[in-house]
């Protein structure tokens, strides 16, 4: 089996876990000691040296892969543990190398857990800016599929929301709902409830109902429509 990274761009981040976790599967190791056996490790230079070795040349196959793995264990051992420095290092060294969807959302994850509570302070902002600039790379590769697109939109209304950015945070919605998302729709249409517009947000809850789409995929907009739809009447009495 050869992987050279979790995820190829424009696969979908998903497909990519399960082919790197079939791979560890299949006995493949990391740098001559079994795959997983490191795993736990959170002295500071067992993570540096991990970070190094994702910095590193590419393996091939099998190591690879474990590589990739063992870098995201640690990364989600390190967010387990608020350790943010750590998480954010390891998701940076594991995007370097990996390039890829699901790896940019470690990333984007890892930064805006981590920055300081003051989301419109200085150094928030750099994170921010370092954490949508990865997310826009992807959005910038033309193979990257309609699916994963999406989910890269989104993301960056989620991104945008947790540093206080609303313009950005309806931007990528607004986008969303026009790639088809029923989140970007529902979301909005709850904005706008909540801020007093009954008749936007009917209207935005009104367009997933029109959709015809399942009712578990936007178990909001029927709720949403009745709320604003009251809310609308009143407005008229």
């Amino acid at each position: 089996m050869t992987v050279t990274g979790p995820v190829a761009r424009g696969r979908s981040w998903v497909a990519g876990l399960v082919a790197v976790a079939g791979a560890l599967t299949a006995g493949a190791v990391v740098v001559g000691q079994e795959a997983g056996a490191g795993r736990g490790v959170d002295e500071p230079a067992a993570i540096e040296q991990l970070i190094d070795a994702l910095k590193g040349p590419a393996l091939d196959g099998q190591e690879e892969a474990a590589l990739l793995q063992e870098g995201f264990d640690q990364f989600m051992a390190r967010m387990d543990a608020w350790d943010g420095p750590s998480a954010v290092g390891l998701a940076l060294a594991l995007h370097s190398r990996a390039n890829a969807v699901w790896s940019a959302f470690c990333a984007e994850g890892a930064l805006r857990r981590s920055a300081p509570a003051d989301a419109r302070g200085e150094s928030a902002l750099d994170a921010y800016a370092v954490a949508d600039g990865l997310l826009m790379a992807l959005l910038r590769e033309p193979e990257l599929g309609e699916g994963d697109r999406l989910a890269v939109v989104q993301r960056r209304a989620i991104l945008a929301a947790g540093f206080g950015d609303e313009s950005g945070e309806r931007a990528s919605l607004g986008r969303a709902l026009v790639m088809g998302s029923t989140d970007g729709g529902q979301i909005l249409g709850l904005k706008a409830l909540l801020a007093g517009d009954a008749l936007e947000a009917a209207r935005l809850f009104g367009h997933q109902l029109d959709r015809g789409d399942p009712p578990e995929s936007c178990p909001w907009a029927l709720r949403g429509h009745a709320l604003a739809s009251l809310a609308a009447l009143r407005g008229r009495r």
